[in-house]
């Protein structure tokens, strides 16, 4: 419910206020809703969780951040970088409610269950629904409650699914239709599952 409001106020005041959404803090402000929710929750109900920021690996986490920024700047520029690294920051805001707290909470249920109730939950957060394909966003969200779940589970990083999530985000500005981006973002995947699944 803490989600769900602030994500409504932090859209009220970007449709009031347009040239708010150029900026990049008013962004990632409208991203805060699920890790606020998540702290106060834990905080009143003395709830603690297995998913931090940086998980298993804390080499593993800052290598999984800093190799894709690090390669944007270098086939872009700088500015592409940091953009990278914003749409990460924003990722773990998401990533620290939806996975670190509510999937913790419900990891005893079966997983098709707590992934539907993510999903919907997460579906029900974005409240700007009218600007979507409804149907195609639903299908994208289930599958990244699948897969971004089974990141968590598998290595506790918030900050690895920060980056799935993050760099789908960075990724959709008709930037894969660039050749050079597009091969860069098949590398850094499959760094990211090689470093994480494949070096002890």
């Amino acid at each position: 419910m803490i989600a769900l409001s602030l994500r409504l106020i932090t859209l009220a005041v970007g449709n009031k206020y347009p040239s708010l959404w150029e900026n990049y803090a008013f962004q990632l402000s409208t991203g805060l809703g699920p890790i606020f929710g998540a702290l106060v929750a834990m905080a009143i109900f003395k709830r603690k969780t297995e998913y931090t920021i940086t998980g298993k690996s804390i080499w593993k986490s800052i290598v999984t951040i800093a190799v894709p920024c690090l390669t944007f700047s270098i086939i872009g520029e700088l500015n592409m970088g940091i953009l990278c690294l914003l749409a990460f920051t924003y990722g773990l805001l998401e990533e620290y409610g939806w996975r670190g707290f509510l999937q913790y909470e419900l990891r005893k249920l079966p997983m098709w269950q707590y992934v539907l109730i993510i999903t919907v939950v997460w579906f029900l957060w974005h409240l700007d629904l009218n600007q979507r394909n409804v149907l195609p966003f639903f299908l994208l969200l289930l599958f990244a409650s699948w897969g971004i779940g089974k990141i968590a589970t598998d290595t506790h990083s918030l900050l690895f699914c920060s980056t799935f999530h993050g760099i789908v985000n960075f990724s959709k500005h008709g930037m894969l239709s660039d050749t050079p981006f597009l091969i860069a973002f098949i590398c850094i995947i499959t760094f990211w599952i090689f470093i994480w699944y494949f070096v002890k």
